[in-house]
């Protein structure tokens, strides 16, 4: 192996152990990762002493594309120059580490897990939550590219899912050496899809995501003359076979080491994973209020509204009950100016009664208005908001009542 190349190797393991440690470890879950991190001080001085940056210590944003997070790439990048360069001085002292068996090995756990983790978010159909009304009713025009994307892959839980089943079949690969190549493989096709997607639509975890494919690569660029020899040449290739950390002679500790981490895991994420179903889950108290409500007429005091006397937040426009995938049992009121206002809300269905406060402040904040369902899909809400007496009738839209939501798959296509 040439100089060069040694150089290259023990760079990428030292980057490698900077960049994961410890924002990289979000496969434990039990971890606080700011905690055992010694970088913010060092990377805040780097970015204002040499970029001329300046950061917001509540404000860091670690992790999404953020001033914070390209100062600490450069840092990192510089120190692992430098740190390979000393490195390459005292190699004979340090010539016993097998430098590309620590890197394989750290890639394999921490892009398998990290794989398997973001891979089963979307089996279980968390990451980009659901469809739901607020989203259903908003213009195209109004999104980012990010929460474009977020709808887009919220609309279809299949398509969701089946790259959740990729990310976590190559990541699962990726554990054991005797699949590692094919893991790696698949995990690299995979990562390209997601790479291109968060750039394509802006989402703001392009680096760690870029940063993810640059460590596939890296596991499949160790093959890549034996890619060669079997596309181009047509050649029989001998399988892959990676050394293992850990002499033979400890065989029984390293299979103790690795039963460990994957029982750890599976077990981490069955609780944590199990809690974020379990909170998708939840019920909203009043399914059947479950729409979005146009107002078609409301009056305040007696007063038909339209008159310049009522403030704003009196003129309301749409109202949305248990309207978000992400809000149970909630409340949204949108006045006609496209402002909105988030409630939580309460509701006695024997009653009918649905009582609203503020969804970050006091129940003592709340008001508690009548509910009366008229003809067709008009509905009449009546009651004091902040000392006016309101009475507001609308005409509800429930979710399967939106053309998105009534087409499905369809193999015949005019069938009907």
């Amino acid at each position: 192996m040439s100089n060069a190349q040694q150089f290259l190797q023990r760079f990428i393991l030292i980057y490698l152990v900077l960049y994961i440690y410890p924002y990289g470890f979000e496969y434990i879950m039990e971890l606080t990762t700011d905690d055992i991190s010694f970088w913010t001080p060092i990377t805040t001085w780097f970015g204002e002493t040499f970029l001329g940056w300046e950061f917001n210590p509540k404000r860091l944003m670690k992790g999404f594309d953020s001033k914070y997070d390209y100062s600490r790439f450069l840092l990192i990048t510089i120190l692992s120059i430098l740190i390979a360069f000393i490195w390459g001085f005292l190699r004979g002292r340090f010539q016993r580490i097998r430098v590309k068996t620590w890197i394989i090995t750290i890639l394999r756990y921490h892009v398998g897990l990290t794989m398997i983790l973001y891979g089963l978010s979307k089996v279980l159909v968390l990451q980009f939550g659901e469809m739901d009304l607020l989203n259903l009713e908003n213009s195209m025009g109004s999104y980012t590219g990010m929460g474009f994307l977020w709808r887009f892959m919220s609309y279809s839980p299949f398509y969701t899912q089946v790259t959740g089943y990729v990310e976590v079949i190559g990541g699962i690969l990726l554990l054991f050496r005797g699949t590692t190549f094919l893991g790696s493989l698949i995990s690299f096709i995979a990562m390209v899809n997601v790479v291109v997607i968060d750039i394509g639509y802006d989402v703001s975890v392009k680096m760690f995501a870029i940063h993810l494919l640059l460590m596939v690569f890296v596991l499949v660029a160790y093959n890549t003359r034996r890619i060669l020899q079997f596309a181009l040449n047509r050649t029989n290739i001998a399988p892959v076979k990676y050394e293992s950390l850990i002499p033979s002679r400890f065989r029984k500790l390293q299979y103790g080491l690795k039963a460990a981490i994957i029982i750890y895991f599976t077990i981490s994420q069955f609780y944590f994973q199990g809690k974020r179903v379990d909170r998708r889950n939840t019920q909203n108290e009043a399914p059947s209020l479950s729409s979005v409500y146009f107002v078609k007429d409301q009056t305040a005091n007696g007063i038909p509204l339209g008159d310049d006397y009522f403030p704003e937040e009196l003129k309301w426009e749409t109202i949305f009950i248990n309207g978000s995938s992400y809000l149970k049992n909630s409340m949204v009121i949108e006045n006609d100016k496209g402002n909105r206002r988030y409630f939580s809300t309460k509701t006695d269905t024997i009653n009918k009664t649905i009582t609203f406060y503020p969804l970050r402040g006091s129940e003592e904040e709340s008001n508690t208005f009548t509910y009366e369902k008229l003809e067709g899909k008009k509905m009449r809400f009546e009651g004091v908001y902040q000392g006016d007496t309101l009475s507001v009738t609308t005409e509800s839209k429930a979710k399967e009542d939106y053309r998105l939501m009534k087409n499905k798959i369809k193999w015949i296509r005019d069938l009907e």
